[in-house]
């Protein structure tokens, strides 16, 4: 059975994240998920922690948010900082008399060069955001003021916690062994109370080395953990005696998770000098660590939530770059970084060593890390950032035209049949004791199909080395734009069909003919005598049976870019001072202006919703254009297609007019 369970409950004392072997207590994520893998049902978990590492605390959380029963929170003395995130996992929250609960912003050490600083910075960013969100969530406060409380260093009672939505209730005897963590050093914490920095001053006067704020993960590992480091000041320590010293060396061995033999080798080494411990102390981490000082994690899990963070921040500073725009939030810790930096940070967070600081072979690493089809391959990432400005460029070039349709999925490439089904009959009185009979209903139908338009370009090798997104950037406006030229040409092919008229449907005559109804018999001008007799044919309509009046009534107004200006005045809202200068169109109609359709004629079309004319259809339902990606064969670097899955059809005739204009 897990040293974890004791007496059917989940006891989680000391250090989140690692065993202090000083009096082993501690736990980490993987004996948490050991322990629960042997309880089921509802469980109590017993906390008292001073915090630890951050990641494994939100590890440790999630885990008891999977758990199969109620989830029973028991703060037996403390929960601060990383043990706080624990906390939250509870289904119900108890806090007796006397203990306390702490949030704060993460905090981490990290050994190395000033880019790897900054990306413990974006880390860290991340991580604070993404607790916060778990705070907020249990507590039901908004995330401005749960990060407000976060960067405050907020020490909750079981009263305040109960106030501010962190616990569920208060009881009035705690645990015999309700002693706050004793091995970790509180003095650590801006803003701890007076009793728990007594609790550490009694320890080290005790010559007992204590947890402090700093310790990390086993020495292979420089990860970001929910503490606030209080170094002491060097100045005071040529005068502190020899036993001071060494208390204070065996201090930081523990920090930095040494074991006792190795402790005691740095103490006889350093012979009374802290400054040479220290020193000491940096060398055995780098001789122990394989990735040469760099941040990383021997947690998956950390791994998996790091490397989606990089990227998703990654991609918003690559969109910002593409579309010539200010980063926002964690992505401006990108701006100004090359492409090489970015995708060798995204390599690193994924736990791959960089092969070479030679700019071509890591531009070589970093263009063929698509390869794992992972979420964070600089491919992806770059698609994803590219991908989102086609669609911007794609949007804001898209047809008016396409308000006048009813969208359809299409499951394939076949010819989709557009049935249309006439009218209901009119119910019909039913005398007594007779029957009631059948109605029939006409049908009509057309067809059409999806095709797909699509063109390749790709990111080059030189490109990314030469740090140079100008002409992507470009290429990505100029396909969005196609895609969106290419619906609109579409559809204003099949409004221009036939002299104007319209394609054939299948009755053989044209969309707009004068035996339709829906067409003008005399070509006129627009105005608003010639507007009011289009909207008289449309109120005229009859259904597939020729006998029921639709009532149809006209929303858009179309025309071309010559009637633009007049379309404006028939639809506007004037304050008439006579009867006969009421505009009986203002606030009625929408005017849709394409330049693609001829110069003088104009339309009418009803609400899609009414009386569909146009259908336009998408494949699977994607309704846009989308940007796949591939590690470059044609070209050294990364190959791009923008691929349009689209095609349109006319549905009937009845919810639109023509008047060939004059």
């Amino acid at each position: 059975m897990s040293k974890l369970i004791v007496h059917g409950e989940l006891m989680l004392y000391g250090p989140v994240g690692f065993t202090d072997f000083w009096d082993e207590s501690g736990f980490t994520c993987s004996q948490v998920i050991e322990a629960l893998a042997e309880l089921s049902g509802d469980i109590v978990v017993r906390l008292n922690s001073g915090g630890g590492i951050a990641m494994e605390g939100s590890a440790i959380h999630n885990a008891l948010k999977r758990h199969d029963g109620r989830v029973i929170v028991k703060i037996d003395a403390i929960a601060a900082s990383a043990a706080s995130l624990i906390a939250m996992a509870g289904d119900e929250i108890e806090m007796p008399l006397g203990t306390l609960l702490m949030i704060h912003e993460p905090s981490g050490m990290t050994l190395g060069p000033a880019d790897d600083h900054r990306r413990t910075a974006g880390v860290l960013d991340t991580m604070t955001g993404v607790f916060a969100q778990v705070y907020a969530e249990r507590s039901g406060l908004s995330e401005t003021e749960i990060r407000r409380m976060m960067k405050d260093e907020t020490w909750m009672a079981p009263q305040d916690a109960i106030a501010n939505g962190f616990a569920t209730s208060v009881s009035e005897h705690a645990p015999t062994a309700s002693m706050a963590d004793a091995a970790f050093d509180y003095r650590t914490y801006a803003k701890a109370p007076d009793r728990l920095k007594r609790l550490a001053t009694e320890r080290k006067a005790m010559g007992l080395p204590m947890v402090a704020a700093v310790a990390s993960a086993p020495h292979k590992r420089k990860e970001a953990i929910m503490t606030e480091p209080n170094v002491a000041p060097l100045d005071d320590q040529a005068t502190a005696n020899t036993q001071d010293v060494n208390s204070r060396i065996y201090q930081l061995c523990t920090n930095m998770k040494m074991t006792l033999a190795e402790a005691n080798k740095i103490v006889l080494d350093a012979k009374g000098d802290f400054a040479r411990a220290q020193t000491m102390i940096i060398n055995h981490l780098a001789d122990q660590d394989p990735m040469g000082g760099r941040v990383t994690s021997h947690n998956p899990m950390a791994d998996s939530n790091c490397s989606v963070m990089v990227a998703r921040d990654i991609e918003d500073a690559l969109y910002a770059r593409i579309a010539g725009k200010p980063a926002q939030g964690r992505a401006s810790e990108w701006q100004g970084r090359s492409l090489l930096d970015m995708g060798a940070a995204l390599l690193e967070a994924r736990g791959e060593r960089i092969i070479s600081r030679n700019r071509d072979r890591l531009a070589t690493q970093i263009m063929s890390s698509g390869a794992t089809h992972s979420t964070s391959d600089f491919p992806f990432v770059t698609g994803n950032a590219a991908n989102r400005f086609l669609l911007d460029a794609y949007r804001a070039a898209e047809t008016p035209l396409k308000q006048l349709a009813r969208i359809r999925n299409a499951a394939n490439f076949k010819a989709m049949t557009i049935g249309r089904m006439s009218e209901m009959p009119k119910l019909e009185e039913v005398l007594e004791g007779a029957e009631i009979t059948y109605g029939t209903r006409s049908e009509a139908k057309e067809t059409y199909r999806v095709k797909t338009y699509a063109k390749m370009f790709g990111i080059s090798r030189e490109a990314l080395i030469n740090d140079d997104l100008d002409a992507f950037s470009d290429t990505l406006r100029a396909f969005g734009q196609a895609a969106a030229q290419t619906e609109a040409d579409l559809i204003a092919d099949l409004l221009l069909d036939n002299g104007g008229l319209g394609p054939l449907l299948d009755d053989g005559i044209t969309l707009f003919a004068n035996a339709r109804g829906n067409k003008a018999p005399t070509a006129s001008a627009l105005t608003i005598s010639s507007v009011s007799a289009g909207r008289k044919a449309l109120r005229d309509q009859k259904g597939l049976d020729n006998e029921t009046p639709l009532s149809l009534k006209p929303q858009f107004l179309i025309v071309g870019s010559d009637n633009e200006t007049t379309g404006e005045q028939i639809i506007a809202a004037i304050t008439p001072s006579a009867t006969e200068e009421v505009n009986p169109f203002s606030g009625k109609l929408s005017l849709l202006v394409e330049p693609r359709l001829e110069d003088v004629a104009w339309r009418l079309f009803a609400s899609p919703d009414q009386a569909p004319i146009l259908e336009i259809a998408y494949l699977n339902g994607v309704q846009q254009p989308k940007l796949e990606t591939r590690e470059g064969w044609n070209t050294l670097g990364t190959e791009f297609r923008a691929i349009l899955d689209f095609g349109c059809g006319i549905t009937g005739w009845r919810g639109a007019y023509l008047n060939e204009g004059e």
